[in-house]
């Protein structure tokens, strides 16, 4: 599959970050001691380093490295669960002949790799759930695994289901991750979510998901904050993701809000569990 239909449902951004040249790919290949596959090489080459709808990220070879570092500790990183739980790994590792080389990776924690037997650009993803050992494969490539799933075309045990909006890819970017848990709350979740974008607003769109008892609003403030608006049967948080330069402006804006949607503040912590924003 084309690359341009990708290009069509999700653009590439007008500045991108490492974009890899063709030296960058050669001394890849040459560390690697294989050949790329040519729909990849197109696809950081068109793109960069990012995220598909903050979810969905294609490891870069350039910047911060993660391809080639997380396939030379992967072998090593598996041995002792490979030998406890075998069922788990039906193919070969990295460096083995044949085996799983990581190219990509969601927020949920799933893998993609491809498996490296034969033809690079015959090579089937192969999507690795790494906490429980679950595989789904796919016989295509990136581009066409991307297109697909950003399309709705993909069942939904290889990924799940993007959400039905204007597909959007983000470059990468250093951003700060507070968690700011509350207690209380006036009126509806759907009531107090619509608040929350007007009071944080403008904001964009960027999905929702709703279960028994859990509820959550993504979206996007003009200054490119992330947010995630959630509520479970025995919580609520706000998740906000911003630039570590400006903290001090998200911090205002969120504790400012709290009230306004009838909250009060039970604490923040980092993604670590360091409290934060305590007064």
């Amino acid at each position: 599959m084309s690359l341009e239909r990708l290009l069509r449902l999700a653009p590439a951004p007008p500045a991108r970050i490492d974009v890899p040249n063709p030296d960058d790919f050669a001394a890849c290949e040459a560390e690697l001691r294989l050949t790329l596959p040519a729909d990849f090489k197109e696809l950081l080459s068109a793109y960069g380093a990012g995220r598909f709808l903050d979810y969905l990220f294609a490891y870069p070879l350039t910047g911060y490295d993660m391809n080639m570092l997380r396939n030379k500790a992967l072998l090593a990183g598996h041995q002792e669960a490979r030998e406890r739980f075998p069922d788990w790994y039906p193919w070969p590792l990295y460096p083995e002949p044949g085996g799983l080389l990581l190219w990509g990776g969601t927020y949920d924690g799933h893998s993609l790799c491809w498996l490296t037997a034969g033809d690079p650009d015959t090579w089937p993803v192969i999507v690795w759930q790494q906490r429980d050992g679950g595989h789904e494969r796919f016989d295509g490539g990136a581009v066409e695994l991307l297109t697909r799933w950003l399309a709705h075309e993909l069942p939904n045990k290889v990924l799940p289901e993007p959400p039905r909006l204007d597909a959007w890819f983000e470059p990468m970017r250093p951003l700060r991750e507070v968690y700011v848990y509350l207690d209380g709350g006036e009126g509806g979740f759907g009531e107090r979510a619509r608040s929350l974008r007007r009071l944080l607003g403008p904001t964009t769109d960027r999905g929702e998901n709703h279960g028994q008892g859990d509820h959550e609003v993504h979206f996007a403030t003009a200054g490119g904050w992330r947010v995630t608006y959630r509520q479970w049967q025995s919580g609520r948080l706000i998740r906000v993701a911003f630039p570590a330069h400006e903290e001090q402006a998200a911090r205002a804006a969120v504790l400012r809000v709290i009230p306004l949607l009838g909250h009060t503040l039970r604490h923040a912590q980092t993604q670590r569990g360091r409290r934060v924003w305590a007064d």
